[in-house]
């Protein structure tokens, strides 16, 4: 059985089970009161092996442990966006982002000065970039959310990789529905050069797009990608290195929903990353 580990962390767990008191402030910022970490046990296939898909819904286990919540005072302020954003032949919007973090601090994805460590997946922010840490070579995926929803929109991160090999994994996971579950889309790169574009529901795992090779990815340890994700309806076009590598159309998970990079060591142990920069600009 398929198993996953998921470390749930919202303001309304941590007043139900903890009971602790929160910071004295009339008004809390939704970008520190709901972040997540989980953990999806899967591996990614090797260079043209087929790809096996869940057939059986995992057995879940939900551990709830609350985090020191960052006083909202300590919040680097949001970029103004701008009203009406130019939008490239690429499709491309530029100009000021509705939201960007260039981690000055680890306070939108809840994270305070130590970081998080499950044993798995290791998560600290530190001059001036997010990284994630794959402990273990085993395909185990792990993630973290902010607590942003937006609808249509156009989300882009710069992923800076340390040493990798193969089918070392890493990018963004988009319209998560909530914290507990790991639900949403999936669009990685692997160090050796290929992307897919993944859903994760109730009946598991399965490619929207399959691992290909693409001449946009530049492949290898220590290199430096772009990926962005242009959402409008149920439509994700997809960019690496801000060129369109192509469409997807799916309606399961169509209402707003929560996003944040994810990791899954397979070939290097220790497999880590920087997340340098993340915005995203709302569109019509």
């Amino acid at each position: 059985m398929l198993k996953q580990t998921i470390f749930f962390l919202s303001l309304m767990i941590i007043v139900s089970v903890t009971g602790c008191n929160l910071p004295n402030s009339p008004e809390i910022s939704p970008d520190f009161i709901a972040s997540q970490v989980s953990n999806l046990l899967t591996t990614t296939p090797a260079v043209n092996e087929p790809i096996e898909i869940p057939t059986e819904v995992p057995t879940i286990t939900v551990q709830f442990t609350p985090e020191t919540i960052i006083p909202s005072e300590t919040l680097t302020p949001t970029q103004e966006p701008s009203l009406t954003p130019t939008i490239l032949p690429q499709g491309i919007p530029t100009g000021s982002p509705t939201w960007i973090d260039t981690f000055v601090d680890g306070t939108r994805f809840g994270l305070n000065a130590e970081g998080y460590d499950d044993g798995q997946t290791k998560i600290i922010v530190s001059d001036g970039s997010l990284t994630m840490t794959s402990i273990s070579a085993i395909g185990w995926r792990g993630w973290r959310l902010t607590s942003q929803k937006p609808a249509n929109y156009y989300l882009q991160a710069n992923f800076q990789t340390n040493e990798c090999a193969g089918s070392d994994q890493y990018g963004l996971v988009v319209q998560s529905p909530d914290f507990d579950s790991g639900f949403g889309y999936y669009f990685g790169l692997t160090c050796d050069g290929r992307y897919a574009f993944q859903k994760w529901e109730d009946s598991g795992l399965s490619n929207l797009q399959g691992w290909t090779n693409d001449q946009n990815i530049v492949a290898g340890a220590n290199q430096n990608n772009t990926i962005g994700i242009l959402k409008s309806g149920n439509q994700y076009n997809l960019y690496i290195n801000n060129i369109s590598i192509g469409k997807i159309d799916d309606e399961k998970f169509s209402s707003p929903g929560y996003f944040g990079p994810y990791i899954a060591g397979v070939n290097t142990p220790n497999f880590s990353f920087q997340l340098n920069e993340i915005s995203y600009w709302d569109l019509p």
